[in-house]
């Protein structure tokens, strides 16, 4: 069932504070699809509406969105992993949408970084409503946040458009899992992050084993390490967690 036309367009509310907003849709049903789009622009939204999950990515960064609105089953990756995915590269406000009333579903998306879970049965006028609460929440305005192309420090260089590191100069294979605790460590460089909270980000919230996330450090540090023994990229701060350490100029 598509989510359902509001009454009318909600008098100097949600409509107006939507317009110019830039909402990049990625739904895969031509129904939803439909509705959405036909909701939102009258609401003032300027939309990019993409249908896989994959192809959501490169619209992430040629259309820079002030907020995402993401389907949860979706071809090329689903909205859960993508949800993940964005999060690592941007602060953008992220709506999941699903057909289903799941709140294991909806826990799952608030781990992976999602600032709402809206039913598809939710009628336009809220879901347009929530889209401006979002907004809100992260001080978003019509201009686009930014969204980190690439990082580079004096050691460690990262392009997050094509998944490519380099380190001191070298380009280094790293495996999906090696890449996405990396980044999320170079995202909140000095910082600590627990073993737990890598878990939850890089497997998901059904795994419990810190050994995991122990032995897949110790092959990212075998990669980019001038001494694995003795890291200074990555290192760990007992009892705190795991630290990108800024490497001096």
């Amino acid at each position: 069932m598509p989510l359902r036309e509001a009454a009318g367009p909600p008098g100097g509310g949600a409509s107006a504070t939507l317009t110019g907003t830039r909402v990049l849709v990625v739904e895969d049903d031509p129904g939803f699809r439909i509705a959405i789009e036909a909701a939102l622009e009258d609401a003032g939204c300027e939309l990019m509406i993409i249908d896989d999950g994959n192809e959501a990515l490169r619209g992430l960064y040629s259309f820079r969105p002030d907020l995402a609105l993401l389907d949860i089953r979706l071809p090329g990756m689903n909205g859960l992993d993508l949800c993940e995915r964005i999060r690592t590269m941007s602060e953008v406000p992220i709506i999941i949408f699903s057909a289903l009333h799941d709140t294991g579903e909806k826990l799952i998306a608030f781990e992976r970084g999602a600032d709402d879970y809206v039913v598809k049965d939710t009628p336009m006028e809220e879901l347009t409503a929530r889209i401006a609460l979002a907004l809100r929440h992260a001080g978003a305005s019509s201009s686009s946040p930014e969204v980190e192309e690439s990082y580079a420090d004096s050691c460690v260089e990262i392009d997050f458009t094509r998944y490519a590191v380099r380190v001191r100069g070298e380009a280094v294979d790293l495996t999906p899992t090696e890449y996405k605790i990396l980044t999320l460590l170079v995202k909140r460089e000095g910082q600590p992050v627990p073993p737990q909270q890598l878990l939850r980000r890089v497997w998901g919230p059904e795994y419990d084993s810190e050994d995991l996330v122990k032995w897949h450090v110790g092959h990212l540090r075998r990669k980019i390490e001038l001494n694995p023994e003795r890291p200074t990229l990555v290192v760990t701060r007992r009892g705190f967690g795991y630290v990108y350490a800024t490497p001096a100029a």
